[in-house]
């Protein structure tokens, strides 16, 4: 006879453990204690087991009844119960576990070792601000491509386009480095190609070759801090990044040799650069050993925590000489690109000099010294350039050596 709510609140706990059964395998167990259980008794590979489903009031006859058709269910799939439940309470506390924020700060543990520690920074802050107040505490299983996208077009329609493909790019990795871990079957954040509103690249400001000896003659004039001066110049004739170059040391110098070797770790790509040094780069060093030689960087500055002069002292000084919105530390380089190709060099030699990633994936092996001699001549060819250039009032056409004006 199948059980009610009224026999069930009527039933009385005895000296040992004893069952009253509903129907279709359901029971109730009653304990001597009065606690009383749900029970649902089946058959699996010819033996019969026992699956939990519950304390009573606390699971009603209804859902006590609801849980045996669901098991029944698993059974005619072929499915063992038992190991259903444990494996979906396995699931859960794993689950709880693995949200996307916990998953992502494991990735970004073992990523920031190999990272500029700015990048890195920077990164994590980005997922805190905008990723992880919207999907940091669902279960990476659980997100969906919808829940990708609605992050990514959040932060695209606050007009910063490049921040959220940066976005959608860690989020991509993020999801990767989960579904080979075994943490989610696919990767959400790989079909979110084309939700983002194209926009053209920005480049830095540079200016047109043709302009080059007026910017050289302000350089020269500039009445600015000597540090400050001796970078632009320097800029000018090793082509690295800014911030390469104030971070520059004493120890990287290899003054018979005539070459800087800048560390991995202070590199964009986080390779180590070489970087031939002109006789003018050489003279603009050696006159600046006189001022900071005693110190650790080269442009060190004592009123920096960083201990040399800030990102933004170049730009400043270009500003300062009128060329605002016109030129900037990284437009050097992007000068020299234009003239050096131009005048015929090799496109290799200079995309090495400029430290650009190499295209060719399969080429792991990154050889800092090659192309050396090109790259000597080159640099040394370039600086005479500039000397001569600085005179005149404009640049060399066709190969160096031919000034006109």
């Amino acid at each position: 006879m199948a059980l009610t709510e009224l026999k069930l609140k009527g039933l009385k706990p005895k000296a040992k453990t004893y069952r009253l059964a509903d129907s279709n395998g359901l029971c109730i167990e009653v304990r001597p204690t009065g606690s009383k259980y749900w029970r649902y008794r089946y058959r699996f590979a010819g033996k019969f087991q026992m699956l939990a489903l519950g304390e009573y009031p606390l699971v009603s006859l209804s859902d006590a009844r609801q849980a045996r058709n669901e098991a029944k269910l698993l059974l005619a799939q072929g499915k063992h119960p038992a190991r259903e439940k444990k494996a979906e309470k396995i699931r859960k506390t794993t689950a709880n576990e693995n949200t996307f924020e916990a998953v992502a700060r494991r990735w970004m543990a073992i990523k920031s070792k190999n990272l500029n520690p700015k990048y890195a920074k920077q990164s994590l802050e980005r997922m805190e601000q905008h990723v992880f107040l919207r999907i940091g505490a669902l279960p990476i299983a659980d997100i969906t491509i919808p829940d990708c996208t609605s992050v990514v077009e959040r932060v695209g329609e606050r007009g910063t386009i490049e921040t959220a493909k940066r976005i959608k790019q860690l989020m991509g990795q993020i999801f990767r480095y989960a579904a080979q871990r075994g943490l989610c079957i696919h990767n959400p954040a790989a079909d979110l190609r084309d939700i983002l509103p194209s926009h053209k690249e920005k480049h830095h400001p540079c200016i047109h070759p043709s302009e080059l000896p007026d910017l050289l003659k302000a350089m020269k004039a500039y009445k600015g801090d000597r540090l400050t001066v001796a970078a632009m110049h320097l800029l000018a004739l090793t082509f690295v990044r800014t911030g390469e170059l104030i971070g520059a040391t004493w120890s990287e110098i290899d003054w018979s040799r005539a070459e800087w070797h800048i560390p991995k770790e202070r590199m964009k790509m986080k390779r180590p650069h070489l970087v031939p040094l002109s006789r003018q780069a050489i003279a603009i060093l050696k006159d600046l050993q006189t001022q900071t030689g005693e110190r650790e960087h080269i442009f060190f500055s004592a009123a920096a925590k960083s201990k040399h002069i800030s990102n933004g002292a170049v730009l400043m000084a270009l500003r300062r000489m009128g060329y605002q919105g016109r030129m900037t530390g990284h437009g050097f380089r992007a000068l020299a690109s234009t003239i050096l190709n131009e005048q015929g060099y090799a496109p290799d030699v200079i995309e090495r000099q400029l430290a650009h990633e190499d295209a060719d994936k399969i080429r792991s092996a990154y050889n800092r010294a090659e192309y050396l001699l090109e790259r000597k001549k080159m640099m040394q060819d370039y600086a005479d350039f500039l000397d001569v250039v600085q005179t005149r009032n404009s640049v060399i056409e066709g190969k160096f050596g031919k000034v006109v004006g």
